[in-house]
């Protein structure tokens, strides 16, 4: 029995070393938002350790649909409402736009996330993202353009 438990824990070692040196340990996760469904589905966005930049992802069934790197010349844009205690990350592809929205509990670990795809500024997804999901308590970084908030019926973000 003794044998088969270090077997086991031999195997899972293993496994754990190859995925960490898979992803190299070169970035940090700062928002992941795991979608509900049947498929699996996944929004994330990291930071290259080295570099700095921004990586976004869009995974189904484990395979990236979307990838997008944040950088000097191409920045993620931020939207804080603190009226509403809700900040927005997001960009924009063709006609289509990304956000990821963090609205803030009462207390400093209390916050939901959801996901928004837009086509041509009209809503075509918006989905919570599952307890699973989480965000960084800081996120900073030079590749995030700050977007000042406007009040009104006509401000599209991104």
């Amino acid at each position: 029995m003794k044998e088969i438990s270090v077997f086991l824990f031999g195997v899972l070692f293993s496994f754990m070393s190859i995925d960490s040196m898979a992803s190299g340990g070169n970035s940090t996760e700062i928002i992941s938002c795991t979608l509900p469904g049947e498929l699996s589905r996944k929004v994330s966005l990291s930071i290259d350790n080295k570099t700095k930049e921004i990586n976004y992802s869009f995974e189904k069934e484990g395979k990236v649909e979307l990838a997008v790197l944040f950088n000097e010349e191409n920045k993620l844009k931020r939207l804080t409402d603190s009226k509403m205690g809700v900040t927005y990350y997001g960009f924009k592809r063709g006609a289509y736009s990304y956000i990821v929205d963090i609205v803030n509990g009462a207390e400093q670990e209390e916050y939901t996330i959801s996901f928004d795809i837009k086509k041509n500024n009209k809503v075509v997804q918006s989905d919570d993202c599952l307890h699973s999901s989480f965000r960084s308590a800081d996120i900073t970084s030079k590749y995030i353009s700050d977007v000042p908030y406007v009040d009104g019926d006509n401000f599209a973000f991104p």
